[in-house]
Parts: C-alpha cells; sequence; structure tokens
C-alpha cells in the first residue's frame, strides 16, 4: 500500500511538473507576442519624438509604421509551415532573437534606411509569435481548454497594446525613445533565455507540410471570390484600426486638445481595454452569430461612425472624455470582429487548411495597411499645408485639415469591409 501511494504521489507529481511546464512555456511565448504587440503600436507613441530626432514629418512617422507592415507581411505566408515543419520551440526563439535585434538596431539607427531595415527584421520574427503560440496551446493543453487558452492568448497580445500607450508615452518623455526600445531588448533577451529553457524540443520524427503544398493550397484558395471576399473583411479592419490606433491616434489627440503624448495616451489605452474586453464577450456573441455575412455588414457600419464621430470639429466641441469613450467603443468593436472573421475563415477554408486562410487574410491585411501609409501621410500634409521643411516643426506633423483627411481616407478604407461580406454570402450559406 505504502508503494502504490508513492507511486500515486510520484505519478501526481510529474502531471503537476508537466501541467507547471506548459504554462511557463505558454507564458514566454504569451509575453513575446505581448512585445510583438507593442513593437506593432508603438509608432503613435514614439512618432513625434521619432520626427524630432531625425528632422522628418509625416511620411518619415509613415515609414516607420509601413516597414512594420511589410516585414510582418513578408512572413505571414511561411509562418504556419514554419512552425508545422521545424517546431514551435525552434521558430520562437529564431523570432525572439530577430526580435531582439531588430529593436537594438532600432533604437541605435543613425538614419532612416537603418531605422527601416530594423523595423522590417522586427517585424519577420513578431510575425511567426502567434502562429506558434496557436500551436503550442493546441499541443499542450486539452480541447476543453483549447478556447481559452487562446482567447487569453490574444489578450496577451492586447496587453502589450496597452503598455504601447500610455505607459510607453510616459517612458519615451522621460528617458527617450531609444532608452525605451534598449530596454525593450533586454527584456527580450531575458524572455528568449527564459523560452530557451521552458520549451520543450520537437520530437526527433516531427514532420509537416512542405512550402510546396501549402504554397498550393494558397494558389486554390486565391481562385475563390468568397476567400477574397474574407482577406478583405480582415484587411479593411485591420488597416483602418492598425492605422488609427497604432499611428496617429495619440499625435491626432495631442493635437486636439494641446497635450503631450503622454497625455494623449488615456483614449488609445482605453481602446486597447475595449479590445480585450470585446474579443472576449463579443467572441462569445459571435459563436451564436448563424448570420456571419449580415453582422460583418453591420460591424463594419458601426466602425465607420465610430471613425467619423473622431472629426476634428466633433473633437473640438464635445472634449477629450468624447474621444476617450469613442475609442473604448471602437476597441469594443474592433474586438469583436477577429471573431466574426475567423468564423468565417473557418467555414470558408474547413479545419483542415485554416492557417492557409490565415495566411491569405493576414497578407492581404499586411499589404493593404503597408501600401496605405504613403498615401495617408501625403494626403494629411497635402491638407494640412505643411511643406518639405515641414520636418523643422518639432510637434506638429498634421492640423485639423490634415487629420479630417485621415478620417476621410480611413472611411474609404472601410468600403471593402462591406463588400467582402457580400462576396462570402453564398458559400457561407452553404456551409451553414
Amino acid at each position: 500500500m505504502a508503494v502504490l501511494g508513492q507511486q500515486a504521489v510520484a505519478s501526481s507529481s510529474s502531471v503537476l511538473r508537466f501541467a507547471d511546464r506548459a504554462y511557463v512555456a505558454w507564458g514566454t511565448v504569451a509575453f513575446a507576442y505581448a512585445i510583438a504587440f507593442l513593437q506593432r503600436m508603438s509608432p503613435q507613441t514614439v512618432g513625434l519624438s521619432f520626427a524630432h530626432d531625425f528632422g522628418t514629418d509625416a511620411s518619415g512617422v509613415a515609414m516607420l509604421a509601413s516597414s512594420y507592415f511589410w516585414g510582418y507581411t513578408l512572413m505571414q505566408i511561411p509562418a504556419g509551415v514554419l512552425v508545422d515543419r521545424y517546431g514551435v520551440k525552434r521558430v520562437v526563439l529564431g523570432s525572439m532573437t530577430a526580435s531582439v535585434l531588430g529593436s537594438a538596431a532600432f533604437a541605435l539607427s543613425p538614419s532612416l534606411l537603418d531605422v527601416f531595415i530594423a523595423r522590417v527584421i522586427v517585424a519577420c520574427g513578431d510575425a511567426l509569435v502567434f502562429t506558434a503560440l496557436l500551436k503550442l496551446v493546441a499541443q499542450n493543453f486539452s480541447d476543453e481548454r483549447f478556447g481559452l487558452m487562446s482567447g487569453i492568448s490574444q489578450v496577451s497580445g492586447y496587453a502589450g497594446g496597452v503598455i504601447a500607450t500610455t505607459p510607453l508615452a510616459a517612458a519615451v518623455s522621460g528617458f527617450g525613445w531609444r532608452a525605451c526600445f534598449l530596454v525593450i531588448a533586454c527584456v527580450g533577451i531575458a524572455n528568449l533565455a527564459c523560452a530557451s529553457v521552458a520549451l520543450k524540443p520537437a520530437p526527433a520524427n516531427y514532420a509537416g507540410k512542405t512550402l510546396k503544398s501549402v504554397l498550393l493550397a494558397c494558389w486554390h484558395a486565391l481562385a475563390s471570390a468568397a476567400n477574397w471576399g474574407c482577406a478583405m473583411s480582415f484587411a479593411a479592419h485591420f488597416a483602418v484600426v492598425t492605422t488609427l490606433a497604432g499611428v496617429w491616434g495619440i499625435p491626432m489627440v495631442a493635437h486636439y486638445f494641446g497635450i503631450s503624448p503622454s497625455a494623449a495616451g488615456g483614449p488609445l489605452l482605453a481602446f486597447m481595454v475595449g479590445n480585450a474586453i470585446g474579443s472576449i464577450f463579443l467572441g462569445h456573441i459571435a459563436d451564436r452569430t448563424r448570420s456571419l455575412d449580415t453582422a460583418l455588414i453591420r460591424i463594419t457600419l458601426l466602425r465607420m461612425l465610430l471613425v467619423a464621430m473622431l472629426w476634428p470639429a466633433l473633437a473640438h466641441t464635445f472634449g477629450l472624455f468624447y474621444v476617450g469613450a469613442v475609442f473604448a467603443v471602437l476597441g469594443l468593436v474592433a474586438g469583436g470582429t477577429v471573431p466574426l472573421v475567423l468564423k468565417c475563415t473557418k467555414h470558408l477554408y474547413t479545419a483542415e487548411r485554416i492557417g492557409v486562410g490565415a495566411s491569405i487574410n493576414t497578407t492581404s491585411a499586411g499589404v493593404f495597411a503597408g501600401l496605405s501609409q504613403p498615401v495617408i501621410a501625403f494626403a494629411m500634409m497635402a491638407a494640412s499645408g505643411l511643406g518639405t521643411d515641414a520636418g523643422s516643426n518639432l510637434h506638429i506633423v498634421a492640423n485639423d485639415s490634415g487629420y479630417a483627411a485621415l478620417i476621410e481616407i480611413l472611411l474609404l478604407m472601410s468600403l471593402p469591409g462591406l463588400l467582402g461580406p457580400l462576396m462570402m454570402r453564398r458559400k457561407l450559406i452553404l456551409r451553414t
């Protein structure tokens, strides 16, 4: 009996050790995803200081944002096959290494060209993190906990987005953007060391899909109008929300009310909190939604209304609290949009090829967002009446007219989000 008791204790201890290691491993990758999200959202926070140091204008801030989008986009298609073929540990460690090196290079960049290259390196690493995180959840947690852990994994990214608002703005004001990104690189090194110990290597006989098979599946998927509709829906959401909340949100609020970037981070902090809440609660509602195309059209129209409510005249009339409330509701809407798009992706591609669908969606979104940034910057500068010497002004990259042009362009960029669900409607009905 004593021997059996000892065996039972040893067995339960091993199970607990496995569970503890699973959570620690998940924690390291979730933390890496939080850093990746912080990197994506940081241009809005460091934009003014960055423009000051490099003597640039809105075009320089747009370059800072678009360089990340391009690197992120380049790695979306191979992200899934790399994780499937080489395992989570090797891909995550490579991803973290790229992010650390890119962050340090960005902090030490002497020119705009060096900034561009550094941000592309960061983005190429960050692009792999969430795919690896979902793979890790699937491997280490039961089906009964997959949905919960996947949702919490997404929220971990939003936590990084929260840090990219008021906390990062305050740190940049106190220590400068270069010092902040050196600290981010050091934190990344510490997390890399933890992940190298916590993550288990892939089994010796581990094998996955080949790059050829994934690309072939992508090629077949691109022949479907419904799949293009799904990509358009996600691209419109991603490009609009990321441009507003990740690039121009803080500069816009700071200009509207003549406040510091750290103070202007409040509405964006509300946006990120709303995003996290919307992902969980509206995602739960999405599971009960049968007419996905109608739901996407309605949520797109609501997002367009909220964007329009940030018009300069309305912001000046109703004040900072009004703008913060709009950003908070916009965060709820943005958080609820992603589960709807993912459900459409699963219906269109089936569970077997959902990775291909996710790659096509994110690649399309990255291309759309990347191409739109220089156009937005040019339109804002033209509307603001700023010349080539605008970079000499240390605090202004656009005025009310420029931000009005931004709102107009974001509304135009939202239109594919209305067309996409119509293109998916017939196939979604057949799948339902």
